[in-house]
């Protein structure tokens, strides 16, 4: 096996914020290469990590805290948002 032969496990990361729209292929096809060389191969997206981190309620609380202290102008739409900020919090993830 070369250069895999003394190598046990092995944990593959996907950062955050590769591909936006669809979780990002490359890591599920490597570890899926490596298993088939009996290579143990766990996988880690970032990026889902850190979006359901975002849109949890804890997450969506800090922003609306955080938006709140700077008090910025908002346009339309944004108060919109910060008007329906109770239902965004409570329908999070």
């Amino acid at each position: 096996m070369g250069f895999f032969y003394n190598m046990k496990d092995i944990l593959l990361i996907t950062p955050p914020f590769t591909q936006l729209n669809t979780p990002y292929p490359a890591s599920a096809y490597l570890k899926g290469f490596l298993n088939t060389k009996s290579i143990t191969a766990f996988q880690m997206d970032l990026g889902i990590e850190v979006i359901l981190s975002i849109f949890s309620k804890k997450g969506l609380q800090s922003i609306f805290e955080f938006a709140q202290q700077k008090e910025l102008h908002f346009d339309e739409n944004s108060e919109r948002i910060f008007t329906l900020k109770d239902a965004y919090i409570q329908n999070h993830w």
